[in-house]
C-alpha cells in the first residue's frame, strides 16, 4: 500500500494526458498517412497505365491544351505525397515527452526526464514546463494536416463525379460505389465520391471547432483542452477511411479515351500547339500567333468546322485577316501539329505530359512513396518496441 501510493510523485493528470495523447496522435496519424500512401500508389499505378490516354486539360473548367489521364492522376499523387510529408512533420513534433512538467511547473523530485521519455518511446523531452501541458499547436497541427489531405480528397471527388456524368462521360466508376436512385432505375449515382465530398466539409469544421476552443485560453492548463480531443480522433478516422475509399475506386475506375479525345478536339486544344509552331517557324511574336490561331478557330467554329478538318488554306487566310499577309503551311505538317497525342508527346518538359515522362513520374512518386513508408515503418516500430519494453520493466518490477 505504501509502495502503491507513491505511484503518482512527480506525476499530474496534466503531463499524463498530454503524453498519451501524442502517443496516440503519432500511431493515428501513422495509420492515416498508411492510407495516403496506398492512394498514391493507385494513382501512380493507374497513371503508368494511362500515360498514352489524351484528356482535356482544363482551367476555369474549359477546355484548354491537351494532356494525358495519367499526367492528370500524378497532378493528385504529388498533392497525397505532400499531404503524408505534413503528416510526418506532424508527428516528429508530436514526437516530444511532457513527462516530468507535472501539473505546470516541473517537480522538486530529481526525476530523469529523458529517462522517462525514451521508456515511453519518445525522441527528446519539451523544453518548458508550463507549454509541455498548456500547449496543443501540435494537435491542431495535426488536425490541419488532416483537413487539407480531405481537401485534396474532395477534389478528386469533384472530378470524378463531374468526369462520370453523361455530359463527360470519360470514367465510368465501380458499381459497387454508386446507388441507384429510388424512383429513376436508370441512374448510377456516385455516392461514394459525394460522401467523400462532404467528409472533407466535416474535417475542416472540425478544425474550426478545435482552433476556437484553444484560441482565448489563458496559461497555463484549461479544463477546456480536453474537449479538444475528440475533434482529432473524429477527423483521422474520417481521413483515414476516405482515403481507403477512393484509392478503391481509383484501382477499380473505367476510363474512356474515345469520349475523352472528342472533347480535346471540340475544344480545339492544339490551337496552342499550331500558336506555338507559327512563333518558330514564321518569327511572329506570340501575340501575332496567338491571335492568328484564334482567328483559326474562331473561324472553323463558325464554319462548322472540327480540329481535324482545318487545313492550310484555313490558317492562310486567318493570317491575312489578322496581319494582312498569308502564311503558309504544309498539310502534313499542320496535321501533326493539330494531332492532340502528338502534340502532348512534344511536352516533353520536367513534370510534363510526355508518356515518356509520365513513365519517369511514375518511378520517382514509387520511390518516394517507398522512402515514406520506410519511415512510416520506423515510426511504429518504435513505439511497439518502447511499449514492450515499458511492458517488460513494469512486469519486473511487479514480480
Amino acid at each position: 500500500g505504501r509502495v502503491g501510493g507513491k505511484i503518482h510523485i512527480a506525476k499530474s493528470r496534466n503531463d499524463q494526458v498530454a503524453a498519451a495523447l501524442r502517443l496516440q496522435a503519432i500511431e493515428e496519424l501513422t495509420a492515416v498517412e498508411m492510407e495516403l500512401l496506398a492512394l498514391a500508389r493507385a494513382l501512380a499505378a493507374r497513371a503508368r497505365e494511362t500515360a498514352e490516354v489524351v484528356v482535356p486539360g482544363y482551367t476555369h473548367l474549359q477546355v484548354g491544351e491537351p494532356t494525358t489521364f495519367g499526367h492528370y492522376l500524378l497532378a493528385y499523387a504529388q498533392a497525397f505525397l505532400r499531404d503524408c510529408r505534413r503528416i510526418a512533420g506532424a508527428c516528429e513534433r508530436l514526437d516530444s515527452s511532457p513527462m516530468g512538467a507535472c501539473s505546470l511547473a516541473g517537480t522538486s523530485f530529481g526525476v530523469d526526464r529523458k529517462m522517462v521519455a525514451g521508456l515511453l518511446g519518445f525522441s527528446r523531452v519539451d523544453a518548458n514546463t508550463m507549454d509541455a501541458v498548456s500547449s496543443r499547436d501540435t494537435l491542431l497541427e495535426a488536425m490541419a494536416a488532416l483537413s487539407i489531405a480531405m481537401v485534396n480528397i474532395s477534389r478528386l471527388s469533384e472530378d470524378m463525379i463531374i468526369w462520370s456524368s453523361l455530359e463527360f462521360g470519360f470514367v465510368d466508376l465501380p458499381e459497387e460505389f454508386c446507388s441507384t436512385s429510388s424512383i429513376m432505375p436508370q441512374k448510377k449515382n456516385p455516392v461514394a465520391f459525394e460522401t467523400a465530398r462532404a467528409k472533407a466539409g466535416e474535417v475542416i469544421g472540425l478544425l474550426s471547432g478545435a482552433l476556437s476552443m484553444v484560441k482565448a485560453l489563458p496559461q497555463s492548463y484549461n479544463l477546456d483542452l480536453q474537449e479538444l480531443t475528440p475533434l482529432l480522433w473524429r477527423s483521422s478516422d474520417e481521413t483515414r477511411q476516405a482515403a481507403e475509399m477512393v484509392r478503391m475506386i481509383v484501382s477499380g475506375l473505367r476510363v474512356n479515351p474515345e469520349r475523352m479525345m472528342r472533347s480535346v478536339e471540340a475544344g480545339f486544344a492544339t490551337a496552342v500547339d499550331l500558336a506555338n509552331w507559327l512563333v518558330r517557324s514564321h518569327g511572329l511574336d506570340f501575340r501575332q500567333a496567338h491571335a492568328v490561331a484564334g482567328r483559326v478557330v474562331y473561324n472553323a467554329i463558325r464554319d462548322g468546322k472540327g480540329l481535324k478538318d482545318i487545313g492550310p488554306d484555313d490558317v492562310a487566310a486567318a493570317a491575312a485577316e489578322v496581319m494582312g499577309r498569308r502564311v503558309e503551311i504544309p498539310a502534313w505538317t499542320l496535321r501533326e501539329i493539330l494531332d492532340p497525342l502528338k502534340a502532348v508527346s512534344s511536352r516533353k518538359v520536367e513534370g510534363g505530359p510526355s508518356p515518356a515522362e509520365i513513365r519517369r513520374q511514375v518511378k520517382m512518386v514509387e520511390r518516394e512513396i517507398s522512402g515514406l513508408l520506410n519511415e512510416n515503418r520506423r515510426r511504429a516500430k518504435r513505439i511497439s518496441l518502447a511499449e514492450k519494453k515499458l511492458l517488460r520493466i513494469a512486469r519486473g518490477i511487479c514480480g
